[in-house]
């Protein structure tokens, strides 16, 4: 037997103008996705996979693939290895995480397979996913990236470190899992401002050099206020949430996946008002 294990990921800036060139802070979680393959006896491949709760949602052989997410398992495992290659393995995923966290089951997934297939892991992913491709590598890197995207499917990165305070901040999951490929699609299908991708950037940089959580909470709301511009939609955390010390930023589609305070504090204000999911920062992201 072989095992795998690849975490899942946060942006914490640079969300939608990544896909612009902009330059994004990508940070790996504690939890991920692991691999596990083994012998089987039957001339196919069966591919079984358990959420967070160790339940099953998917268990199939590759050669009886129906719906969409079975094809598209199929459909990765042909390009990652010769067909016949495949025939006689047991693959099993786990997740460490809900499904609808949105940390990354798809790129992780993705990163798995290209463990395990020994296959370059961007062919697989640009040619099967969508989006700027800084959750797989993260995935790949195990560590926290400034990531950007030069050009199509030309991603470059660092390994950077983040500032120690952020120790004191936290990360709400607000409980509506957004569909990452429809706001690509989305934010793709529209100009953009090229200057507001740059500012976006530059904010990008500048959110290693901050010192306390004082800069942070005003850097929030300049890239919250920018990011909305570039969008055209109204800054989520006001929306949502109750008043809190403090400020609140958006992470990844914005809508319903998680959000970033700058005060760890108000944890238990959020919780009592109808999000518990709330974490210190370190809880979640990997330090």
């Amino acid at each position: 037997m072989k095992s795998f294990f690849a975490p899942g990921k946060l942006m914490l800036s640079g969300e939608y103008s990544v896909l612009q060139g902009a330059h994004a802070l990508a940070v790996p979680t504690k939890m991920g996705q692991h691999l596990k393959v083994e012998a089987y006896a039957k001339n196919d491949l069966r591919y079984s996979a358990y959420d967070d709760a160790n339940n099953l949602w998917l268990d199939f052989h590759l050669s009886e693939a129906k719906s969409e997410a079975e094809v598209l398992v199929r459909d990765i495992l042909y390009q990652a290895m010769d067909k016949e290659a495949l025939k006689g393995w047991h693959l099993s995923t786990k997740l460490d995480f809900p499904r609808a966290w949105g940390l990354g089951s798809s790129s992780t997934f993705i990163s798995l397979i290209a463990q395990w297939t020994e296959h370059e892991v961007w062919p697989l992913f640009f040619k099967f996913l969508k989006g700027s491709g800084y959750d797989v590598a993260v995935a790949e890197e195990r560590a926290c990236l400034m990531y950007q995207l030069e050009e199509e499917h030309k991603p470059k990165w660092t390994k950077v470190k983040i500032p120690k305070f952020f120790k004191d901040t936290a990360l709400v999951y607000l409980g509506e899992k957004q569909n990452s490929a429809n706001e690509v699609k989305r934010f793709l299908s529209e100009k953009r401002s090229a200057a507001l991708v740059e500012e976006i950037s530059s904010l990008s940089l500048n959110l290693l050099e901050l010192k306390d959580r004082k800069e942070l909470a005003e850097w929030m709301i300049e890239h919250e206020s920018k990011t909305a511009e570039l969008i055209g939609r109204r800054p989520v955390p006001p929306l949502r949430l109750p008043k809190i010390e403090g400020q609140a930023k958006s992470l990844g589609a914005w809508g319903g996946d998680f959000i970033w305070l700058s005060h760890a504090e108000s944890i238990k204000t959020v919780q009592e008002n109808g999000f518990p999911d709330a974490y210190p920062f370190f809880k979640l992201v990997e330090d």
